[in-house]
């Protein structure tokens, strides 16, 4: 008991921090961050409410939302699989795995790999193409400990490995999440995390380093080697903070309300608010929406999000998750995430 005592004040005084250090972000910092892959969302259900999902989400999609949510699946052990087709025709892939382990907690393993394609290469010699064709590689691997710490409250927190290349150019970086979701005697659920919390990120590599002729001098005079120093960047760190409420209609029947806010350190806030209606604890319709206040209509591109979703006992205590979510989207074609379960 007064080991969960120290890390529950210990989780207190880092919420706390991270509020003092985030609340400085503003819209005139849009932009200013690096590795924003991190701020791609996973997980069909968490979509389609609007990703109003900080104070609900159990089990592997809590990896991404708010690890302290892992601990609270009804599952043993689960394995995920997530496609997003995102814009601009790339798409992002999500696997994860978990298992709990007793007193001491559930563990969990994550990989998100953003999917470009290939495309010719240009430069500023050869803008119509040189002909050879490239694809970057972006990858966060993830490594989730969670642990249910009294009947009410869960606390998580989740090591990501970011690796980003493009050609002989790379960049590499560590960063954290922490969460915390507590469950109240009237049923009312509160989820706090912050995510991404980590140091700078800086790419190095060959094609940093270029071949220049010297102007203004003698025909055959030696051309020198010039290295370009990449310039150092943040990662988009967020404080995000929710609410949700589970109202049971009858035995079968249920509606669950979601709202969530989320403070961006290089971006505008976000409120969300979702809801979804579930029967029987087998079928689920979902819908949500995200905005942020303080942008305009351009700066919102996202719109209304909708989905559905299918629970069903395959028997011996495993069970199949299956779940799709749409997001409309201005300019591009709209978002869509498909994501598979396994609960043992």
């Amino acid at each position: 008991m007064k080991i969960n005592k120290i890390l529950i004040l210990m989780t207190v005084i880092v919420f706390a921090f991270s509020i003092t250090a985030l609340i400085a972000g503003n819209k005139d910092k849009v932009g200013g961050a690096g590795a924003q892959q991190l701020l791609i969302p996973v997980g069909a259900r968490s979509i389609a409410m609007g990703g109003a999902y900080n104070a609900m989400v159990v089990g592997n999609e809590a990896m991404y939302w708010n690890p302290a949510g892992l601990a609270g699946s009804e599952a043993n052990a689960e394995v995920t699989f997530c496609n997003l087709q995102w814009i601009a025709d790339t798409q992002v892939n999500y696997f994860a795995i978990s298992s709990k382990f007793g007193r001491i907690g559930s563990f969990g393993l994550s990989a998100k790999v953003y999917s470009f394609g290939d495309f010719e290469q240009t430069t500023e010699y050869d803008t119509e193409g040189t002909g050879i064709m490239v694809e970057p590689s972006i990858m966060t691997l993830g490594l989730t400990f969670s642990r249910q710490m009294t009947d009410r409250i869960f606390f998580g927190v989740n090591l990501k490995l970011i690796s980003e290349s493009f050609m002989r150019m790379s960049a590499s970086g560590v960063a954290f999440d922490f969460g915390v979701q507590y469950i109240s005697s009237s049923g009312i659920r509160m989820g706090l995390s912050l995510n991404n919390f980590g140091g700078m990120m800086k790419y190095a590599g060959e094609d940093l380093q270029r071949t220049v002729d010297i102007p203004y001098t003698e025909a055959g005079t030696q051309a020198i080697d010039l290295r370009v120093e990449a310039q150092s960047f943040e990662l988009p760190s967020t404080f995000e903070i929710g609410l949700a409420y589970d109202y049971r209609v009858n035995d079968q029947n249920g509606v669950t309300f979601a709202a969530n806010y989320r403070n961006h350190n290089y971006g505008m806030d976000e409120v969300m608010g979702g809801i979804e209606y579930g029967f029987n604890d087998m079928f689920f319709i979902r819908g949500g929406y995200a905005n942020a206040p303080e942008g305009t209509a351009d700066d919102n591109i996202f719109g209304f999000t909708a989905g559905a979703g299918i629970k069903y006992a395959l028997g011996g205590g495993t069970k199949i998750l299956i779940d799709y979510a749409y997001r409309d989207t201005k300019w591009f074609e709209s978002n869509q995430w498909v994501s598979f379960s396994l609960m043992f």
